[in-house]
């Protein structure tokens, strides 16, 4: 190999290492009909403003992840923009805001049915991982929950905490899990503490924020070995009075799953607590006859598996590729 070729693999090696660890080894998953990266020209049009609302309260911080993505998926969109947050409010109460015009964005979950006036962008924001499932209990509970032998058995003796809009409470009734609803966030912590139901189902993506809370967490603990699963993300919904911002979000959304910029922020956030869960040392408790929507992009929750670490934090060849030739473009 001449000097000059040596010097240039040498190079290219540098760069792909650098793009790597600024990517924080997050994966991207490709996407179908995905169009290439390209900078858009300064806009001269007005700002997009987008309303959105905040968390339940103050001890809410599953609203922080869809904040970021958001604010980086309208930069990649390459249209001017001003993100507004509003105060909280129920699901209902949100989707009645979006229909009326007085709310442009809301993030719902991935097995919401269709509702007038909105319509959902289906690229899952946390490719899957918000259906695995840990489970909180106080630690007497939870040694025994840890040993139950199968689905059935944690479903006839154990009562399932759950907020009363939750998407998912109603399904899970209906597959025999003895829920009990609670209508506030933080409440529902102190009604696992004080024993008005067993177990609490909470994400691998918010359970350990919660369990490091000096209030949320305090004498909770996770169950050891044992991980609930069933196919459950969230999608940025927007309401059918913005579509410029729905053209505009949608185009961001896949340009930054397209150049690892998504992946990298999730890897960043997320990445440490599912390491933290082990997932694949742990037994998986998969909920069958779980509904998914017409439509759903399966093939895109591709982290709800034991692999998931594995896959959010080591990028493959084709995803160095597509950062690099991302960061040429611009």
């Amino acid at each position: 190999m001449c000097a000059d070729t040596a010097r240039r693999e040498a190079l290219r090696l540098a760069v792909s290492s650098a793009i790597a660890a600024a990517l924080g080894g997050a994966a991207s998953a490709p996407l179908r009909a995905a169009a290439a990266p390209v900078p858009d020209a300064p806009s001269s049009k007005a700002p997009i403003v987008v309303r959105m609302n905040g968390g339940a309260d103050a001890n809410d911080q599953r609203t922080t992840y869809p904040q970021r993505l958001l604010q980086l998926a309208m930069e990649r969109s390459g249209e001017p923009f001003r993100i507004v947050t509003v105060a909280s409010m129920t699901v209902p109460r949100r989707i009645i805001e979006m229909q009326d015009g007085h709310l442009d964005l809301c993030v719902l979950a991935s097995t919401m049915p269709p509702q007038r006036g909105i319509r959902p962008i289906r690229i899952p924001l946390q490719r899957g991982l918000l259906g695995v499932r840990l489970l909180l209990a106080t630690p007497e509970v939870a040694e025994g929950v840890a040993r139950v032998s199968d689905l059935n058995e944690l479903k006839r003796r154990y009562r399932y905490g759950s907020g009363v809009d939750w998407a998912d409470r109603a399904d899970l009734e209906r597959l025999g899990f003895q829920v009990v609803a609670g209508a506030s966030y933080s409440g529902l912590f102190d009604m696992l503490r004080n024993g008005r139901f067993d177990i609490f189902s909470r994400g691998v993506t918010e359970v350990y924020r919660e369990l490091d809370h000096p209030q949320l967490g305090r004498g909770l603990t996770v169950v050891p070995n044992l991980v609930l699963h069933y196919p459950l993300d969230t999608y940025f919904h927007v309401s059918e009075r913005s579509p410029r911002l729905y053209a505009a979000l949608e185009r961001g959304m896949r340009r930054a799953r397209q150049d690892g910029s998504m992946n990298a922020l999730l890897a960043s956030t997320y990445g440490p607590a599912v390491q933290r869960a082990n997932l694949a040392a742990r037994r998986w408790l998969r909920v069958q006859g779980y509904p998914v929507v017409a439509g759903t992009p399966l093939e895109l929750f591709d982290l709800a598996s034991p692999a998931a670490a594995e896959r959010l934090l080591a990028p493959s060849a084709r995803e160095t590729g597509a950062a690099l030739s991302h960061a040429r473009s611009v």
